[in-house]
């Protein structure tokens, strides 16, 4: 959530332009207001309102704003309406001292209190314009701006990171306190952003940070400290091979349907990791440990789901799953130094798996896999191992590619401990990941290229649907699931997913004439979910089905559009391609009805909070 980039550079005239550019790679982050503090010969100049990068810059001219440093904010609201007042960057008492920030404040209101009784001028109802006093605070103490900075993460709780600077002094400053950050340098400029994105345009010399850490930027380097004791740490820039031309559209109208046409090349990306060097290690892991669990939020919760059943099938261990903001009170207390807890998170910041990560480590219980997709983020440096889903960028907020990278990953481990353990003989595991190796990415085209039609005309004959049900039975339900979840995403309808056993258990009752259920399947599954898809036609309901092509099905669909046929395929591969009907009909609805499936309201893609 919100994404926050510095820039010092040495030439007065393009601070603008550089902010408004490297920033707007950051609009997944957030998009309900952006502001720019720009500073020159002493003077800051403040702009900001409510709306996108695109909208406040031609409203206000963020992009021709002048000076030789500044700070720009995209705002997702948490503390305090999207609203002018509580955009970001904000200033301190006076317009001297100018900062924004990522994260949450989680003592805002007493914080907030202890100020306004000590004199503080504080104008919105914004967590971050707290970051800003508490560095006003500690500077009016000790008049050095290193040590202001340093000693005001005492007074902020929570987890969030911030830039922050004077007017009449040359540096910015930044801290890493829980959420992301990350720092590069150029010739003759220096950038601090809250994702590598908005660092790439103008440099690949890029500085991972810790969390405890601080920066100090001026034109032409950055140093990195030790919260804690104020200490220089010896931190080189590494040189990043990320393409930065990877964030753009390629032709596409959306990112959301580039990513989903990137999926035959995430397939082979990914598998690329899984059969490297690190496997044995992963594989070791998991038979060492005496119980598993398999923590994530959103879309990689229900890639989870998917998982368990993998590793149920071909690995014969259980799984516990579990969504990172209910997992300690659910299960917190049923792991020991034996768990392994494999944590999954895109951009590697989610707050809810860093507080499970948090305390697994700070407990000793057991060991932590991390399964990330952003390389240099926290899940990565603080996880025992990690795995990369290789996706590359994913700028659509809604996931699509990541979502089935999980899948893959789930699917080939289950197979390689299964292998491992004895659970099954080295022979199946070996033609399942030369499945996915070899035929997956195939399979994945044509999946996209039979089914864009049909979920296009699809798309057409439901429009006037604002309610619906997508179900799944045994390895669909997590599918059944994520497509529920893309559509409420996007297209802003309910779209409730479920296992499909479960309908008759009360959710049948909405069911009237036409009411339209959405049934993924498997052939080893369908002779079920017959049973269940008869449950909704007996009540008059349209049913639409989603997987491979079984004449047995036929009866079951009114109209041909109605069945989106996936290729025949391996019955444990099968569930992994449902998805992609799913994703491609959520993109052309959302589209049809006029909205933008690449920054649907209210999300954000990094929830870097509780």
């Amino acid at each position: 959530m919100c994404g926050i980039t510095g820039i010092v550079t040495r030439n007065s005239d393009e601070i603008g332009e550089l902010l408004v550019r490297c920033s707007s790679k950051l609009t997944y982050r957030g998009y309900d207001s952006v502001g720019v503090a720009a500073v020159r010969n002493g003077i800051v100049d403040l702009r900001k309102d409510v709306g996108t990068v695109d909208e406040v810059n031609k409203l206000l001219g963020l992009s021709q704003m002048k000076g030789d440093r500044g700070i720009a904010q995209l705002r997702w609201a948490t503390y305090g309406a999207p609203t002018k007042v509580n955009a970001q960057p904000h200033f301190g008492c006076e317009e001297v001292f100018y900062g924004a920030h990522n994260g949450n404040i989680h003592n805002y209101v007493e914080y907030k209190k202890e100020l306004l009784e000590t004199g503080h001028i504080v104008r919105s109802e914004n967590d971050g314009e707290l970051c800003v006093h508490a560095v006003d605070k500690y500077y009016e103490e000790t008049g050095d701006m290193f040590e202001a900075v340093r000693k005001s993460t005492d007074d902020l709780h929570g987890a969030f990171a911030y830039a922050v600077g004077r007017a009449d002094e040359p540096e910015i400053y930044a801290v890493k306190m829980g959420s992301s950050l990350v720092a590069g340098v150029a010739n003759e400029a220096t950038i601090v952003s809250s994702d590598l994105p908005s660092v790439l345009p103008l440099t690949n010399n890029v500085i991972y940070l810790a969390d405890g850490e601080m920066l100090v930027l001026t034109h032409d380097d950055v140093k990195v400290f030790r919260i804690e004791d104020g200490k220089q740490l010896d931190r080189k820039p590494e040189l990043s091979n990320v393409d930065a031309r990877a964030a753009e559209k390629g032709g596409y109208p959306h990112f959301m349907l580039k990513e989903i046409n990137e999926q035959p090349k995430v397939v082979q990306d990914v598998m690329g990791v899984l059969e490297g060097q690190h496997s044995d290690e992963w594989i070791k892991m998991f038979a060492d440990a005496s119980r598993h669990f398999l923590v994530a939020c959103g879309s990689s919760y229900n890639a989870s789901i998917v998982g368990t059943y993998y590793f149920n099938r071909l690995a014969g261990i259980p799984i516990i799953h579990g969504l990172g903001g209910q997992f300690d009170l659910m299960y917190g207390q049923t792991m020991n130094e034996d768990s392994l807890s494999i944590l999954v998170s895109q951009s590697g910041e989610t707050k809810d798996i860093m507080n499970v990560l948090k305390r697994v480590k700070e407990k000793n219980l057991g060991k932590t896999l991390g399964i990330l997709n952003v390389i240099g983020s926290t899940l990565m440096f603080e996880s025992d191992s990690y795995i990369p889903m290789a996706c590359g960028y994913e700028v659509s907020v809604p996931a699509t590619k990541t979502y089935y990278s999980q899948s893959i990953i789930f699917a080939y481990l289950a197979a390689k401990l299964g292998e491992y353990n004895g659970h099954i003989d080295p022979s199946e595991a070996r033609s399942f990941v030369g499945m996915l190796k070899n035929d997956l990415p195939r399979l994945t085209q044509e999946t996209i290229d039979r089914t864009g039609i049909l979920a296009k005309n699809l798309a057409r004959t439901m429009l006037d649907v604002k309610d619906l049900y997508c179900l799944g039975y045994g390895f669909t339900d997590g599918v059944a699931r994520e497509g529920a979840l893309k559509i409420k995403e996007i297209c802003y309808n309910h779209c409730e997913g479920m296992y499909s056993s479960e309908f008759k258990h009360g959710p049948l009752s909405i069911v009237t004439k036409n009411y339209p259920v959405i049934f993924a399947t498997t052939p080893e599954d369908s002779w079920m979910v017959i049973n269940h898809i008869n449950e909704v036609r007996a009540r008059y309901g349209r049913t639409i089905i989603v997987g491979e092509h079984e004449e047995k099905l036929e009866p079951y669909i009114d109209n041909k559009h109605d069945y989106l046929i996936v290729p025949k395929s391996d019955v444990l591969i099968n569930p992994i391609l449902d998805v992609i009907p799913l994703q491609l009909l959520s993109y052309f609805l959302s589209v049809d009805l006029g909205i933008n499936p690449d920054l649907p309201r209210n999300l954000s893609k990094t929830l870097t909070v509780d």
